[in-house]
This record gives structure tokens, sequence and C-alpha cells, in this order.
């Protein structure tokens, strides 16, 4: 089980960093302290999955591979020329990546039924 939280927090820490932004930014993101975030980020804390599936969403990644130990691979990447990212932009960012994420598995249906 520790191995699999560290993992996760692992691939979370990748994307943040990718992305460009802080423990912080994405701590007041999810209405939580940034400690909460430091801590999954180690492995130390689980993730309830309200966190879990708001991170998927602004990551635009599906929740299966923030979990699986399968590599990372989003379904696109994000990131911000500027510093002053607020909690307001990551919210717009994670209502069209849930629009990005939908297409994506309605596209992949759509391959299944051909």
């Amino acid at each position: 089980m520790a191995a699999h939280l560290s993992a996760t927090g692992f691939k979370i820490r990748q994307l943040r960093e990718k992305a460009n932004l802080t423990q912080k930014q994405i701590a007041d993101y999810l209405s939580v302290d940034q400690s909460l975030i430091s801590k999954i980020e180690k492995g130390e804390r689980s993730i309830s999955s309200d966190i879990l599936d708001q991170l998927s969403v602004l990551f635009c990644c599906p929740i299966a591979a923030l979990l699986s130990e399968a590599p990372l691979q989003p379904a696109y990447e994000i990131a911000f020329r500027t510093a002053s990212v607020d909690h307001t932009d990551l919210n717009t960012l994670s209502v069209i990546n849930k629009i990005a994420l939908n297409q994506l598995k309605m596209d992949q249906l759509g391959r299944n039924c051909e």
C-alpha cells in the first residue's frame, strides 16, 4: 500500500512540476492546506476520492492513470507562462479539461463500437 501511495504521489508531483505550479497553488485549488499536498506527493498520506478526481481533471489524465503502475500519459500537458495563476484560473482549466476527458472517453467508446 505504501508503495502505491508513493507512486501516485510521485506522479502528482511530476504533473504539478511540469505545469509549473506550486504546492500552494494546488492546495488553494483544492481548498486544502499546502502540507497535505506535500504529504500526498511524498506518499505519506492517502488521497481522498474527491481530491483524486479534482487532480485528474486538473491535469487532464484519467484517475486510472494516476493509480496504475504504468508510466503516466496525460491526455495533454499544461504549462503556464506566469506565476500568478490562482485557484479561479485552475477551476476554469479544470472545466475545460473535463470536456477534453469526456471527449477522450467518447472517442474510446466509439472505437470499441466499430
